[in-house]
């Protein structure tokens, strides 16, 4: 009997041993995305990417992972999948990897689209590791998808002419008329632009337009009277976005200065304080209020007569003294060729001039008589 007793004891032992072994249960490793930070694509690129989850561990055997991805990005819509899905880390791997890939489409969408990559499922013998999810984003870079439209330089040298042209180009053409609204700033009335209108006009399917530019004055000018500045004000059209670089041109001119100047001066008053110059038919050649009791003209560059009107702002003294010096502005130095003094009552040199008056207004006329020395222009 106590051998028996001794034999069931060692039989329990072993059977509690062999229980004992079979509830061990395997060591779970954990899983989680590597990327921790955002990262945002530009869909015009269709750029190919990847995203990386690791286990803490090498796996015994292959892990199938499935993924979830939610958002306002929409997959097989803003990106697709290169990779497949569940994805399958090899046993001894550690990590695998899901590459997808922006698609490039022609939805209007918001500047930003979201997607956030979850595990779907894991097996029994994976946990959720720290990292449980990666959110990636997708934005349409408008300035990209649009035409530029600016001016062909943002700075321009030329000499002084009445007919300076300058571009408009857009980068790229495309299927309507752009219509372009300009504004202008110069310190020099007699610049212009060569139109009525201050908009422009590039043809659907072309790429530039012309803007013609009258920038002539024969007056001695310098400083800010040579200077124009043309800008881009507005554009009316969703396609088209206007180049920052070349919004604007700034343009400098070179003094032209030629032809005869006439400049009168009286003496003792300043109360004449508007100046015209016209021909025989009685065509303007140019204008301006007189300063400082003086007016410098121009524009006399053909022969025939002209008249010089001044306007006095009140009633005049019976007699007032004014010099008229005509000179050719085109030799340096200016050359003086010839003075001629004369009151509103008495003509000191009747051959050369004129003066009638009317009013507050006075008209001078240059008659048909050569003056001495003459004149040599150009």
């Amino acid at each position: 009997m106590k051998q028996i007793s001794v034999f069931i004891s060692l039989l329990l032992i072993t059977w509690g041993c062999a229980e004992e072994e079979v509830n061990v249960y395997p060591e779970i490793s954990s899983i989680q995305f590597s990327n921790s930070t955002k990262i945002t694509y530009e869909e015009s690129k269709s750029d190919t990417f990847s995203i990386k989850v690791a286990l803490n561990k090498p796996s015994k055997k292959d892990e199938v992972i499935e993924f979830s991805f939610n958002g306002s990005a929409t997959l097989g819509q803003d990106f697709q999948l290169i990779t497949p899905n569940p994805l399958t880390i090899k046993a001894g791997d550690s990590t695998g990897i899901i590459k997808l890939r922006i698609n490039k489409d022609s939805a209007v969408e918001p500047d930003i689209e979201n997607c956030i990559v979850t595990f779907k499922s894991l097996s029994s013998t994976l946990q959720l590791g720290k990292n449980g999810s990666f959110e990636f984003g997708i934005y349409e870079n408008k300035a990209k998808d649009k035409a530029l439209v600016g001016f062909e330089f943002s700075t321009l040298n030329v000499d002084e002419s009445s007919d300076v042209k300058v571009k408009l180009k857009i980068n790229e053409p495309i299927n309507e008329d752009l219509v372009v609204f300009l504004e202008k700033q110069s310190d020099n009335h007699y610049y212009s632009i060569n139109t009525n209108s201050m908009y422009f006009v590039i043809p659907a399917g072309s790429t530039e337009s012309i803007v013609s530019l009258n920038l002539m004055d024969y007056r001695p000018t310098k400083g800010r009277n040579l200077l124009y500045n043309l800008k881009i004000k507005d554009i009316h059209n969703d396609k088209v976005l206007v180049d920052t670089v070349k919004s604007e041109i700034a343009i400098k001119t070179i003094d032209a200065n030629k032809g005869l100047h006439l400049k009168v001066d009286w003496e003792g008053i300043a109360d004449i304080d508007y100046y015209e110059i016209v021909d025989m038919d009685g065509n303007r050649y140019d204008y301006e209020t007189s300063k400082e009791g003086s007016v410098s003209v121009q524009n006399l560059q053909k022969d025939g007569t002209y008249y010089l009107r001044l306007k006095a702002s009140k009633q005049l003294a019976a007699t007032v003294p004014i010099t008229i010096t005509a000179q050719n502005t085109t030799l340096i130095p200016i050359t003086t060729v010839g003075k001629y003094k004369f009151d509103f009552k008495d003509i000191n040199d009747p051959v050369a001039l004129l003066i009638y008056k009317q009013g507050l207004n006075f008209t001078i006329v240059k008659r048909d008589v050569v003056i001495v020395p003459p004149v040599q222009v150009g």
